[in-house]
């Protein structure tokens, strides 16, 4: 069960920390004061989505913390230490977004990611929303609902790695093309694309030597300008060369007095030496450097060449190389694959026999809980004042394994449709075209119920289930929330937001949600009513006024302890 929420900087919620007790808790207030954003925060820190917009204005960042009781022998303890979080029976959650879109999680302290955050909560809360009957009038929706009841005993396990399996022989027949058609027509496109890549011939030296060259080509004046001014300034007249044979005939003028022009003389003529080879090779340079329209042509051509082959064949030399041999390994695949293609086929053949077994006995078991499944909600729907309503769920045909052959999926091939008559005498129809609003809400309710009792989920959150009704049915509802949050043994709780005075009377905790005004700014709050503040709060839900409406609020009340009081008797 949770124990305390805190919810900080979420809507209009600054700072709240609600305790939350074992039993029936009902969450009250007027419209608008947020108690639908207290589930919205619930549902954040279990797992749903990050919605920055439920930020609170002004604030960078919303927070939700959430501690749970459970017991010892609680699945969910195992998901915990399956993943390092120990088996402490208290369990602390904590997630945070940022108006940046950080996401931030934490269990019993310790980093999480979302996809464990969920595996673990799935097994401590059941959250039914204001739009979740609507997904359960999709019939896409109802088969899911059906098998949560089953017992399949590996089979839905068994049935999924074999449509993988199935499905990994698919990919690898279509690989070889799938018909003979299909097969040579890619043949022949592996082909095209081989003798393309070939005869373009990419070859990445050549390619940095081309792109060399062109570069070269293209700057062709600017280069013979230098190498003419270089070759002036080493050769001509007062060129470097005759300058330095100017001075070396200086020093050997007095090599005779002076010792060290002969170390000058030396090192001169290793400078003079360097210079003319350097002059030699500007003239080579010179003299080579000449623009050829052919040789550019050439050079152009060849450039497009393997600009070509890059563009389609992966965007460099390296992947379209990558891409040929690829190419030349699936032409041969393809070209001797008629053994493995036979092979293949058989092996799909036997593993869809395999999955068609399988499928068989998730029908079968299907088939058995249905009935049991109407049986154990047309009962609940008697305690919730819908007497006389029949339940049925239809399937359709089994179809032949030739039949299932052609589209086998990983879930079988049940179809399943929830049919109701809530009238005497009415024909069983699709539960779209004949539920009403108010028969909706004690429908999800008496599924609910049957659900948590099979699923051993500890904690109910209901958001307005009352919806579309009132009267003697919303005391039959109310008496039902209280069956099922009574049951000590399991452990059971139930929070239930409302607008019903005999859901509230009903209630062993009943909070009060309001939202204040304080400098300028909206917040809301909770109270816990204790003694004269539950019979106003009653009071008002029946919409009285005066000692008259205090009186029938405490009768309501004396009313409903009452009979928690005949619920604890007969435990």
């Amino acid at each position: 069960m949770i124990k305390n929420l805190v919810i900080d900087n979420i809507a209009l919620i600054t700072h709240l920390e609600i305790p939350f007790e074992e039993g029936l808790t009902a969450l009250s207030g007027e419209t608008g004061s947020g108690k639908s954003i207290i589930v919205d925060s619930l549902g954040f820190v279990l797992g749903d989505r990050a919605d920055k917009t439920l930020i609170k204005y002004g604030e960078n960042s919303a927070e939700v913390t959430a501690l749970f009781q459970v017991e010892e022998d609680s699945p969910v303890l195992d998901k915990l230490d399956e993943y390092g979080y120990g088996r402490d029976t208290e369990i602390l959650l904590n997630r945070k977004m940022t108006v940046q879109g950080k996401n931030e999680i934490r269990i019993q302290g310790k980093t999480a990611t979302l996809a464990i955050l969920k595996e673990v909560c799935a097994e401590l809360v059941d959250i039914f929303g204001q739009g979740q009957h609507l997904a359960l009038l999709n019939e896409k929706n109802q088969l899911n609902v059906l098998d949560s009841f089953c017992d399949f005993h590996g089979d839905d396990v068994r049935l999924t790695e074999l449509y993988r399996q199935f499905s990994a022989l698919n990919r690898q027949l279509k690989s070889f093309g799938g018909s003979d058609a299909e097969r040579e027509r890619m043949l022949d496109m592996l082909k095209y694309q081989i003798d393309e890549i070939k005869a373009g011939n990419p070859d990445e030296e050549e390619e940095e030597q081309l792109l060399a060259t062109h570069k070269r080509m293209a700057n062709v004046e600017k280069i013979a300008s230098a190498l003419s001014v270089a070759k002036g300034c080493l050769g001509d007249e007062n060129g470097a060369v005759s300058q330095i044979a100017s001075a070396m005939s200086s020093l050997r003028s007095i090599a005779n007095v002076e010792s060290n022009a002969e170390k000058l003389l030396e090192r001169l003529s290793s400078c003079r030496l360097e210079l003319d080879d350097v002059a030699s090779e500007v003239e080579d340079l010179l003299d080579s450097t000449e623009f050829s329209p052919a040789e550019a042509d050439r050079v152009n051509a060849r450039l497009e060449e393997i600009r070509t082959v890059k563009r389609k064949y992966g965007g460099s030399v390296a992947q379209a190389l990558q891409f040929l041999q690829q190419a030349e390994e699936k032409y041969d695949q393809l070209l001797h694959s008629d053994e493995k293609i036979r092979q293949l086929t058989q092996e799909k053949q036997q593993i869809c026999r395999e999955m068609y077994g399988v499928a068989c006995r998730k029908s079968e078991e299907r088939h058995k809980t249905a009935q049991r499944l109407s049986q154990r909600i047309m009962s609940e729907l008697a305690d919730l004042g819908m007497k006389g309503t029949r339940f049925e769920v239809q399937f359709e045909e089994t179809p032949t394994f030739e039949e299932y052959f052609v589209a086998p999926t990983g879930d079988g091939f049940d179809r399943a449709v929830f049919l109701m008559s809530a009238n005497m005498g009415e024909p069983l129809k699709p539960l779209s075209k004949v539920i009403s609003g108010g028969e909706m809400s004690r429908f999800m309710l008496a599924v609910k119920n049957i659900t948590a009792l099979a699923e051993k989920i500890p904690t109910m959150v209901f958001d307005e289930i009352d919806s579309g009704i009132s009267g003697s049915m919303a005391q039959m509802v109310a008496q039902k929330l209280a069956n099922v949050s009574s049951n000590k043994k399991e452990g059971y709780q139930c929070i239930v937001i409302t607008h019903l005075p005999q859901i509230v009377a009903m209630s062993d905790v009943n909070l009060l949600i309001n939202k204040i005004q304080q400098e300028g700014k909206t917040h809301t709050e909770v109270t816990v009513l204790q003694g004269e503040e539950r019979v106003n709060e009653v009071a008002r839900l029946m919409g009285g006024v005066g000692e008259h409406a205090q009186v029938n609020a405490a009768e309501l009340l004396q009313h409903a302890k009452n009979y928690k009081d005949s619920l604890q008797k007969q435990c």
